[in-house]
């Protein structure tokens, strides 16, 4: 599918009488009650699959722990462990078993990557005709419409091409708030409508946008939910081509006892260095990424809320969210809901899985760091919340670990900054414990920071080992230009991480203070920043790194790797 979108959308000549009311399907009807979470799980079960593997990555994260605490323990004990270096070691202990999770589980999706009798592979041969009708649904708040509506008809076009206009009907659903988007949105609606594309489109506003995307969803699925039997939810910024759509739907069809296949996605159309660079990311890394995932959760694996196919009388029968008790950040509609419904699913007896192999599944990315940390914003509110959720009844235990990591990657970002902060104060100030400079840099956290790099720098490696051999490297331009474009993420990576974790923990204090973070439209497409805006938005990270170089001009140049 040609990805590349157009700058406008046609002129608009239709008739102005033309009323949203023409512009909907017959309703049908599909009861989703709004349930408790505490209510019991459904007596359907699957079997149980990857304990072995699950047991294995338990067991390397613990042994990962173990290393960062006795190594820490040992380069501290010649002076006697003060009570900061007991904290300082358990915080690398920590850290290093986060990592080192991670690094088995890429070990264990590249092994499953070169598998071709995997479960995940079986996606690439769909039965040769599709029985069932899918509806694909666009939830859109306050967006670009001419961004949006682009990519709506490239995808019309490519089910076109396909001959899946009789399978797949197109369904706008607008929580828009704006009435100017509005009229612009109905303007882009009379122009599709009016065009050849035998794929229909139904588009719906909602005069009330209760419960965010959850909302809007519900909303859907009660009216028209009957007549289709699956959803293939799409965020305001997906492209998906139709032959994805296709096995994705053919897997539905297959494996009645799937509730929901998540694809993979790949970044697009990003034009600043950030942008840039998380684009490549996504592209070199995150097919492996995927892979990792099916590897240790297999029918236990998660859903993003978006780019995934869900079987809708499934979702309806298990995914009726409640309001958590209490206000908001914490109280209040569930933010991160598309985790809470993976996990109410898998709870439900159906099965979520990953989708590793679908190929031209794209999204958009921030395109500033500043834009990142502000949608990463709304991320910790909601994944903060699953803490709440952790005690439900039923849910599977690797859905709990979901939930659990989903919160650790933002509540850990504290830890990582103490983690340095600690560091360098017991190095340019010794009196605080009992190590020398010396022996406490080189041999107990000198050893810890090359297994640490190990564990950062390997499913990277792997990433890049897994693109060359499925012939991905061409489209880097060639080996060199791929290994190189690797060597400069990393440095991009690098520095903007300390960012990025300052940029958590102000998040986390900000929630801990019990400010809500609201729902605004997300900046997705800017050229450049101003330095002016810059600086005032990074001015806190800035104070703090300078104030962690005067450390280490304290303590010695040693300390500036740190």
């Amino acid at each position: 599918m040609d990805i590349r979108l157009a700058d406008r959308l046609p002129p608009c000549n239709i008739p102005h009488e033309a009323t949203p009311d023409a512009w909907l399907p017959q309703e049908s009807e599909l009861d989703m009650p709004v349930r408790p979470l505490s209510a019991p799980p459904s007596r359907r079960r699957l079997a149980r699959s990857r304990q072995r593997r699950r047991l294995a990555l338990g067991a390397f994260t613990l042994l990962s722990f173990g290393f960062g605490l006795t190594t820490m323990l040992d380069a501290f004990v010649g002076g006697g462990v003060t009570p900061l270096e007991w904290i300082d070691a358990l915080l690398v202990a920590a850290l290093l078993a986060w990592t080192g999770f991670s690094c088995a589980a890429a070990l264990g999706g590249f092994q499953l990557a070169l598998n071709p009798d995997s479960w995940e592979r079986r996606l690439d041969d769909p039965p040769p005709h599709l029985r069932k009708r899918v509806a694909l649904l666009a939830p859109i708040y306050n967006e670009d419409v001419t961004a949006v509506f682009a990519r709506i008809e490239a995808m019309r076009a490519d089910l076109d091409r396909e001959r899946l206009s009789s399978t797949f009907d197109v369904f706008v659903l607008s929580d828009t708030r704006d009435p100017d988007i509005a009229e612009a949105e109905r303007r882009a609606v009379l122009a599709a409508r009016a065009s050849p594309s035998p794929t229909r489109l139904y588009y719906r506003r909602r005069e009330a946008n209760t419960d965010r995307k959850t909302g809007n969803l519900a909303d859907w699925v009660r009216r028209f939910g009957g007549a289709y039997e699956c959803m293939a939810v799409l965020d305001a910024d997906s492209l998906m081509s139709a032959r994805s759509l296709r096995r994705m739907a053919g897997a539905m069809e297959t494996d009645p006892t799937l509730g929901v296949l998540q694809a993979g996605s790949t970044i697009v159309g990003r034009s600043t260095l950030f942008g840039r660079a998380e684009q490549f990311a996504a592209w070199a890394y995150g097919p492996l990424a995927t892979w990792a995932l099916a590897w240790w959760s297999g029918a236990e694996a998660n859903y993003f809320g978006h780019n995934a196919m869900i079987r809708t009388r499934a979702f309806a029968e298990c995914c009726g969210l409640p309001h958590l008790p209490g206000k908001a950040p914490f109280g209040g509609a569930i933010l991160s809901h598309d985790f809470v419904e993976a996990a109410l699913l898998r709870r439900g007896g159906w099965a979520v899985r990953m989708a590793p192999t679908l190929e031209d599944v794209h999204e958009e990315a921030p395109p500033t760091l500043s834009d990142m940390l502000v949608r990463d914003r709304r991320w910790s509110q909601g994944n903060l919340q699953h803490l709440g959720i952790l005690g439900v009844k039923g849910l599977h235990p690797v859905s709990r670990l979901h939930l659990l990591r989903g919160a650790l990657a933002y509540a850990l970002a504290p830890v990582w900054l103490l983690l340095v902060v600690l560091s360098a104060l017991l190095a340019a100030f010794p009196v605080l414990g009992g190590a020398q400079e010396e022996l406490f840099l080189e041999e107990g956290a000198g050893a810890a920071f090359a297994v640490s790099l190990g564990f950062l720098a390997a499913p990277k490696l792997l990433a890049v080992i897994l693109a060359c051999k499925e012939g991905r490297a061409d489209s880097f331009g060639g080996m060199r230009r791929l290994w190189a474009s690797v060597a400069l993420e990393t440095v991009h990576s690098t520095l903007t991480a300390p960012t990025v974790l300052f940029g958590h923990a102000r998040c986390l204090l900000d929630i801990l203070a019990g400010r809500d973070s609201g729902w605004a439209a997300q900046r997705r497409d800017v050229d450049k920043m101003a330095w002016r805006e810059a600086l005032k938005r990074h001015a806190p990270e800035m104070v703090a790194g300078l104030a962690l170089l005067a450390c280490a001009a304290i303590a010695g140049p040693s300390l500036g790797i740190w």
